[in-house]
């Protein structure tokens, strides 16, 4: 087959999947043909026939707005932009041949746009979510900048919320290099991530190194026990983090990223 004649079957292609014409995809079709996306392959003619024609597929691509089909090498390139109105994402698809019909289809999603921003509140998932990091074995990575302007990474575990825009932390050495570098730059950045769930956050803030008696016994208090069990004496200092940004999703599903969000102060 020519490349006209790639990009006219892939053109094809596009119009049975939306219009539902089986005897379209089966004339096209290779016999061995594959269907590929994120988590899912599914092999044989018959069986790709029925997946392109799912009801998901199909209102996934039909309220997209699609370009023309591009030869990219021996492969056809199919994308479908996304339409704001209706909230579909957008769709790249793959095509490659073999003889005179499809073998591979291929379809990936198109990063989603980002999520409006909203005021700094902590969703209830992601407050239980750090409170519960050591435990549940996905300790709070944070990065911080030391005195010689190199950022350093470190792991703390005894991350918890202190409200609906501030973090806490015991950090058990209080005349450590953490402690040190938040008195003269206190920008710092924490990570979360659930591999199990497929969760990630990202979360920018202040650090301050708190005084207060009743606030350091709330912070310890509030600490893993394994946290505390290293500083029964509470030698420690108790850090707490102005959240400034948070960004990240619950997990990931079929159509992507579940229950993103963007949360600003000062909005």
């Amino acid at each position: 087959m020519s490349a006209a004649q790639h990009t006219a079957a892939a053109e094809r292609l596009r119009r049975a999947v939306i219009d539902g014409q089986a005897g379209d995809l089966d004339a096209l079709l290779t016999p061995d043909a594959v269907f590929m996306a994120l988590g899912k392959t599914v092999e044989g003619a018959g069986n790709v026939r029925n997946e392109l024609l799912s009801d998901t597929m199909r209102k996934a691509w039909a309220p997209l707005r699609w370009q023309s089909a591009l030869a990219i090498g021996e492969a056809v390139r199919l994308i479908g932009e996304r339409n704001a109105e209706s909230g579909e994402r957008g769709v790249i698809v793959t095509v490659t041949f073999a003889g005179d019909g499809i073998h591979k289809i291929q379809q990936q999603r198109v990063p989603p746009p980002p999520p409006a921003a909203r005021p700094m509140v902590l969703p209830p998932a992601l407050r239980e979510a750090i409170n519960g990091n050591l435990l549940e074995k996905h300790p709070m990575l944070l990065s911080y900048v030391g005195a010689d302007g190199q950022p350093v990474l470190s792991f703390r575990g005894s991350t918890q919320v202190l409200g609906d825009d501030r973090l806490a932390m015991w950090v058990r050495n209080a005349d450590g290099a953490f402690i040190r570098a938040i008195r003269h730059n206190p920008r710092v950045a924490l990570m979360y991530r659930n591999e199990d769930k497929r969760s990630t956050y990202q979360l920018q803030g202040r650090a301050r190194v708190s005084d207060a008696p009743a606030e350091r016994q709330r912070v310890f208090d509030a600490s893993a026990p394994a946290e505390r069990a290293h500083d029964f004496a509470m030698l420690g200092a108790a850090v707490i983090v102005d959240l400034d940004r948070v960004e990240g999703w619950a997990g990931v599903g079929p159509n992507g990223q579940i229950d993103p969000i963007c949360l600003q102060r000062g909005i």
